[in-house]
């Protein structure tokens, strides 16, 4: 299913990372539950506000933090590229929805 392209900034929330409301605030603009989509993260905060929304998150140390500093995220890539050459057995392969 594609979706028009949607964008959500600080501005949109009232409070912002690490409480989960520009989380919420994106999915609603999608119309998408929690349970309907993984978010992409590379700082602790991403994934505090992705959990607080309870949306799954898989998580890139691109951002400079190391694994201990984004536990709680399904799974953890160098980079977006790690993600590609491994999605077979990434938490995407997993759940994709029909």
């Amino acid at each position: 299913m594609l979706q028009q392209v949607q964008a959500t900034t600080s501005d949109d929330a009232e409070a912002s990372k690490p409480a989960p409301d520009i989380v919420e605030v994106a999915l609603s603009k999608i119309q998408l539950s929690f349970s309907e989509v993984v978010m992409l993260a590379d700082t602790p905060y991403d994934i505090q506000s992705a959990q607080g929304a309870n949306v799954g998150v898989i998580a890139f140390r691109s951002g400079g933090f190391d694994d201990s500093q984004l536990t709680g995220a399904l799974a953890i890539y160098d980079h977006p590229a790690d993600l590609l050459a491994h999605y077979e057995h990434s938490p995407l392969a997993k759940s994709v929805i029909s």
